[in-house]
């Protein structure tokens, strides 16, 4: 490619006649202000991320598929998975397996025996929300 524009910089191609160019600001200071290219009649100028409430709560530890291995060299009061939920889980509950441990942003660490194992985030409704299976070995 160096060799292709030694003597003769290359250009950019002209943007197609329905492409507009629109600078995009950010609320949140995560990105800088930039130029985009939008098809005429969609640009937008300001991007916000949705707060955390308004996200659906979902399990993000453990990964659903995971599988866990106890360590006979660490003593057992010593292993516990923490749990993970995202999004606003204030009026959810846990269950692992058919147990329910209790309110979903609490977060206490647990260790379930050998085995597979399905975690459930339930609402106050009583509807299974997410469910991951992982094991442990």
């Amino acid at each position: 490619m160096l060799a292709l524009h030694a003597r003769v910089p290359g250009r950019a191609p002209p943007k197609p006649a329905d492409v507009v160019a629109s600078r995009v600001a950010f609320t949140d200071t995560r990105e800088q202000a930039r130029q985009e290219f939008f098809v005429r009649g969609t640009a937008q100028t300001q991007v916000a991320a949705a707060p955390a409430e308004a996200h659906r709560p979902r399990f993000t530890n453990p990964v659903a598929g995971s599988v866990y291995a106890l360590d006979p060299d660490i003593p057992a009061d010593r292993q516990r998975l923490v749990i993970g939920v995202s999004g606003s889980a204030a009026a959810h509950r846990i269950q692992l397996d058919s147990r329910d441990l209790g309110p979903a942003d609490h977060g206490e660490p647990v260790m379930p025996g050998p085995g597979l194992h399905r975690l459930r985030l339930v609402d106050d409704g009583g509807r299974i929300v997410d469910q991951i299976l992982f094991t442990v070995r």
